[in-house]
């Protein structure tokens, strides 16, 4: 009998150390995890930085290729209605001569 309660107690110290390691590594996978979520928290906190950057410089140089379109956009308009009241002009002073010839003599 005495032999069964040895093994008994031997039993219970192993599991009572596999218990207790156990624990321990409980503590340091919480620890662990604890760390890991914090640096994510950082690296998220700053891509979301790195993101609202790039979005501010996306923005202006979308502004900037705007404005260089707007002012080619103008500066072909203003060319082609110059174009048209010229050749309007062309064809209008080509109308009085012929009105002048016909009707003059």
């Amino acid at each position: 009998m005495e032999k069964r309660v040895l093994t008994l107690e031997l039993v219970v110290e192993q599991n009572t150390k596999m218990v207790e390691r156990l624990d321990r590594s409980m503590a340091q996978l919480t620890q662990a995890v604890a760390d890991l979520r914090m640096e994510m928290g950082k690296g998220f906190s700053d891509l979301r930085q790195e993101m609202a950057h790039g979005q501010a410089e996306l923005r202006k140089e979308m502004a900037a290729e705007h404005e260089k379109l707007r002012n080619k956009i103008d500066k072909n308009f203003f060319w082609l209605l110059s174009v048209y009241l010229t050749t309007l002009l062309g064809i209008l002073s080509a109308l009085a001569k012929l009105f002048v010839d016909v009707y003059a003599k």
